[in-house]
């Protein structure tokens, strides 16, 4: 037998191979249950049009280089304002108020907690 004829012959046995699984595996044509399943679809497609419409939602938008720009700057003023802030609590935690009279722990004045009543005197 020529080299070809196998070729063909291997070619005939796969495509029938082929069809038989093909039929044992799929459904005919107008089975049974090509109509439930039918109306299944249908019920569904119903319940999802009396659904009410969902919100559009926005594209995806790519910011500009000036919208990069912006918001770098408002970090960076963010930045500045924080160590501003934090100079201003560092600056009063170091030096105490001239206004307000240092009244200590019990609300008194001269009464400041380290001292003993007397002016310039620590226990």
């Amino acid at each position: 037998m020529p080299w070809f004829a196998w070729i063909v012959l291997t070619a005939i046995i796969v495509g029938g191979i082929v069809a038989v699984v093909t039929a044992r595996t799929e459904r005919g044509i107008g089975a049974p249950g090509d109509r439930e399943e039918l109306e299944q679809l249908k019920r569904r497609l119903s319940e999802l049009e009396r659904r009410p419409a969902a919100p559009e939602l926005e594209e995806p938008h790519i910011p500009t280089r000036a919208e990069e720009n912006l918001t770098a700057e408002d970090r960076w003023r963010l930045d500045m304002l924080e160590a501003r802030l934090e100079s201003l609590e560092q600056q009063s935690t170091d030096e105490p108020d001239s206004d307000e009279p240092d009244h200590g722990d019990s609300g008194h004045p001269g009464d400041s907690g380290d001292s003993d009543g007397f002016s310039g005197t620590t226990r």
